[in-house]
């Protein structure tokens, strides 16, 4: 008699544990390197767009300050009661203090003092840049500049009244559409740079000699009043882009 057939038992399906745990570390240690990957590539485009950001603040309002610089023109204004005439252009010699620069590496050229401080001197100016706590500063530059372009057609000159202010750390631009300061009218502020530790001033004047003021001690009135430099030395140390320096050109 043959003996019952007896079945083979089938391999076992699926896997075992340690298998699951194993390719679980795996996953787990690809994961986490993608991720620090990505974390990594995200922050360095953050700070792309930062730095591109801020280096476009900077290019604007530098552009802005020697366009408004160049093409001041000899045409005083009267204060707001309208009995005194304000010069040309009327400038201190900077505001803060600029970090001192290591002997190699001082600017060719300049003579002035790598670690001076300036304290604005006060001028009478028809100034406002807006508010209660600023609207008594003292600006740093005062000046009317020709070639405001008037592409919206409105009812006013090509000339145009501006001065600029460092409120704690921000250069502001202010000026109003007439020319001569009038009661009632509200200035145009606009933030122009951010993040500033001292701006520095200096003029040079038609026997080439540098002046930390302007009008000079040595021009005499009324000729002050239309008085220009030949040029203007400008130069801006913010606390994260070090310092900036244009020597600027006055036009005619």
């Amino acid at each position: 008699m043959n003996p019952p057939h007896r079945h083979r038992p089938h391999s076992a399906a699926g896997f075992t544990l340690i298998e699951i745990l194993v390719a679980l570390l795996i996953l787990g240690i690809m994961s986490a390197l993608g991720y620090g990957t990505y974390r990594a590539a995200r922050m360095s485009a953050e700070r792309t767009e930062e730095s591109l950001k801020r280096s476009r603040e900077i290019e604007f309002g530098m552009r802005m300050l020697v366009q408004d610089i160049a093409q001041t023109v000899p045409r005083p204004v009267r204060d707001i009661l309208g009995q005194t005439r304000l010069p040309a252009l009327q400038g201190t010699g900077g505001i803060g203090t600029l970090t001192p620069l290591p002997s190699s590496t001082s600017t060719s050229g300049s003579t002035s003092s790598s670690g001076m401080s300036f304290a604005t001197q006060s001028f009478n100016s028809g100034a406002n840049f807006g508010g209660s706590t600023s609207a008594s500063l003292a600006p740093i530059m005062d000046l009317t500049r020709a070639g405001w372009s008037n592409t919206a057609g409105q009812q006013r000159g090509t000339m145009q009244r501006v001065s600029y202010a460092l409120v704690i750390d921000v250069l502001k631009r202010s000026y109003q559409v007439n020319l001569d300061t009038v009661q009632g009218n509200k200035p145009v502020v606009q933030d122009l740079l951010t993040g500033i530790k001292a701006i520095q001033l200096r003029y040079l004047d038609e026997n080439q000699a540098w002046q930390s003021q302007w009008p000079p001690s040595n021009i005499a009135a009324p000729a002050n009043l239309w008085s220009r430099p030949a040029a203007v030395e400008l130069i801006i140390e913010f606390k994260d882009w070090g310092r900036v320096r244009r020597l600027i050109e006055v036009a005619g």
